[in-house]
């Protein structure tokens, strides 16, 4: 708990505005002056319209941002690589946007209670376009596969930050938000970035270390 009262917690944790800042370019991009693209595929048309799944589409909010703050906590090196390759992918993102967009078709609204009204809602305010990739699951699946990379997380939460994860990229694909090529184009997306900000950060550390000990027996 002590953390929690540490100055550098809270400044760490500040960096996270940096996802705020980008996330004001989105509107800019998100629309289909430059033309666009239809990516759906038929495993696309199988896949069922639940609206109520419009609710872990919004938990995403909260989920990110609090795995983001559990590992600004519990590892701090993780929490930096983690955020670098977010701020990274979504540039990578919006370079896509710019010159590949793409648009998912949006089904009739039906059904009603509160998952078709938050629906309703969500569509009314996002356009249907900046599909590829989604950065709803690129930050959910980064998110997870930093938690699994540390040691000393437990296993229960693992699992519940995996669970999580699954659950939002799966909402995206059910609210015909996005589809599968979305989907899987983010974690690739992100496997591959934080595999290279991880890989960087192992490789200055070993360099670091070894010019302490040079020349030792």
């Amino acid at each position: 708990m002590h953390v929690l009262k540490s100055k550098s917690y809270w400044l760490s944790l500040s960096l996270m505005l940096s996802l705020a800042v980008l996330g004001m370019l989105y509107d800019i991009l998100n629309s289909p002056e430059r033309g666009f693209s239809v990516l759906n595929s038929p495993l696309d048309r199988i896949i069922p319209y639940v609206p109520s799944m419009s609710i872990p589409y919004l938990g995403w909010y909260p989920f990110v941002f609090g795995v983001l703050a559990y590992l600004c906590a519990k590892d701090r090196l993780t929490y930096y690589r983690v955020l670098l390759s977010m701020n990274i992918c979504v540039w990578i993102c919006y370079l896509i946007y710019f010159n590949f967009q793409t648009m998912v078709p949006r089904p009739e609204l039906t059904g009603t209670g509160l998952g078709a009204s938050l629906l309703g809602w969500l569509y009314g305010q996002d356009r249907p376009y900046n599909c590829f990739p989604s950065i709803h699951a690129l930050h959910s699946y980064l998110v997870m596969r930093a938690v699994l990379s540390v040691q000393s997380i437990s296993k229960q939460v693992k699992v519940l930050v995996a669970a999580g994860a699954a659950l939002i990229i799966l909402s995206t694909l059910m609210i015909k938000q996005h589809v599968i090529y979305d989907a899987l184009g983010a974690v690739v997306l992100g496997e591959c970035i934080f595999t290279i900000i991880t890989g960087l950060s192992l490789y200055r550390r070993r360099r670091k270390e070894s010019k302490w000990t040079e020349g030792i027996s």
